[in-house]
């Protein structure tokens, strides 16, 4: 009877621990995604997306300036941001209008500005900006978010 015991004991704690391993990894995996996050849109249209990285680390950004500024910023232009060298890179697409505009911060150093993506638009017209971090064929993308022109 005593071997039974041990058997059966033995057997419940394999048990255990297999399932505290799948419960453990599921809880790592799940908390192992990039998490992009949306500034509140400014009166001209301008906003901007971070990206932190699976640790929660600022990883980058991406900036669309709708008017002109100062120190030869240009409007109707987005660029991005690369804050980690950690083999990620940052990339925006411009989805909405349909221009083929993209910002890439791929084949530099970090930390990178890339050049400014421009082109006039519209002045009202709605933009949507989706933000990537990037890694050779590797991608994890934001939704597309929305500012104006």
């Amino acid at each position: 009877m005593r071997t039974k015991t041990r058997v059966f004991t033995l057997l419940a704690a394999s048990a255990l621990l297999a399932c505290s391993s799948l419960t453990l990894g599921a809880t790592n995996a799940a908390a192992a995604d990039w998490t992009f996050s949306k500034s509140a849109v400014s009166e001209d249209g301008s906003f901007s997306i971070t990206a932190r990285n699976p640790s929660g680390t600022y990883a980058g950004a991406m900036v669309w300036n709708a008017d002109p500024g100062c120190c030869d910023i240009p409007g109707d232009a987005f660029q991005v941001v690369d804050r980690l060298a950690d083999g990620w890179g940052m990339e925006a697409k411009m989805i909405s209008p349909v221009t083929g505009r993209k910002a890439t911060t791929r084949g530099h150093e970090a930390t990178y500005y890339s050049p400014w993506s421009t082109g006039d638009l519209t002045e009202g017209a709605q933009v949507a900006i989706q933000l990537c971090a990037v890694a050779g064929t590797s991608s994890h993308c934001s939704i597309a978010y929305t500012g104006h022109a």
